[in-house]
């Protein structure tokens, strides 16, 4: 087994942390790669697979595994296409992935059960705490408006969510991961027009004004909203939730069932099941893209959810 942790080079104590990775994990050598730049994650880990290491540990926050997971999966492109089938799906699941949640989002180590301490860590990789769970893949328009594709691990969503994730950006440095995403989402949901969408899936169609469409594998998002109460990342399949007609009110009334991961019962407020789905807009306005805590494009997109695709180590 040879170790490699990729680290989010704006991770916070980072010094600590290296030491302690290396204290911990000495009888492995690890290697250490620090990111300089956005993106930097992805191509860290094509180096490291390239280099023989079969178990990537990504140190940061959903933005850091994101990135972490493409690297992983471009490494081992077939070059027939830009499509999912474009890959050897066999070899990346030889590749073991792990998270040691240290980013301002830290979303998905939620679902997954990751957790920040580092000899738990180790002792789920001694015991081989890994199975394979889903990924998604996307089509969409990136900001220059070519058309994109890109894997994701915990949800994409369209709507208010791109504009939230722009705001955030702006000011997390500012107030703190905690406020910065309190004032992002409710700053923009008091403000944000609800475009007219369109969606087709395996076994529904919806079309009407929403606030946000949010396709997930894991359950929670935006800080620990739990969004997606019924999500699993091994069935194979998405949860949809549609957020139509909602007030900045609303929001206030129902936020302590979505940080509870419980659903809401509200007449504006779907939820759906699908393998694949398309969304495109019904009006000339663009709509933007978040993905995993990152603003990445515009809609049109399609997802579709590929089973039990990458070998995670779990924490439960």
């Amino acid at each position: 087994m040879k170790i490699a942790f990729l680290i989010n080079g704006n991770t916070r104590k980072i010094e600590k942390l290296k030491k302690s990775i290396q204290n911990t994990f000495k009888e492995y050598e690890p290697k250490l790669f620090l990111s300089e730049k956005i993106g930097h994650i992805t191509q860290l880990a094509q180096t490291a697979i390239g280099r023989g290491y079969d178990t990537l540990i990504f140190c940061g926050g959903d933005g850091t595994l994101n990135e972490g997971i493409n690297g992983v999966i471009e490494s081992f492109k077939t070059g027939l296409g830009d499509t999912h089938e474009a890959y050897d799906w066999k070899n990346i699941a030889q590749i073991k992935v792990g998270l040691l949640p240290w980013g301002s989002g830290n979303d998905f180590a939620k679902t997954a059960g990751s957790t920040s301490d580092i000899l738990q860590l180790k002792q789920l990789i001694i015991e081989q705490k890994s199975q394979m769970i889903d990924t998604g893949w996307v089509s969409y328009l990136n900001p220059e408006g070519n058309p994109a594709h890109r894997f994701f691990i915990n949800i994409t969503d369209v709507g208010m969510g791109g504009e939230a994730v722009l705001k955030l950006e702006k000011t997390k440095s500012v107030l703190g991961a905690d406020l910065a995403y309190f004032w992002a989402i409710t700053s923009t949901l008091a403000t944000y027009e609800k475009v007219k969408i369109k969606a087709i899936a395996d076994d529904f169609e919806w079309e009407g004004k929403a606030i946000n469409f949010v396709v997930a594998n894991g359950k929670y998002f935006g800080n620990g909203l739990g969004i997606a109460p019924d999500a699993s990342i091994s069935d194979g399949k998405f949860e949809i939730i549609i957020i139509g007609d909602i007030t900045l009110k609303d929001y206030f009334k129902h936020i302590r069932t979505v940080k509870r991961c419980e659903k809401v019962q509200h007449p504006e407020v779907y939820y759906k099941k699908a393998q694949k789905v398309t969304i495109q807009a019904m009006e000339t306005r663009k709509i933007s893209i978040d993905m995993d805590g990152e603003y990445i494009g515009f809609a049109p997109m399609t997802i579709i959810n590929l089973q039990e695709k990458i070998n995670f180590i779990l924490g439960k």
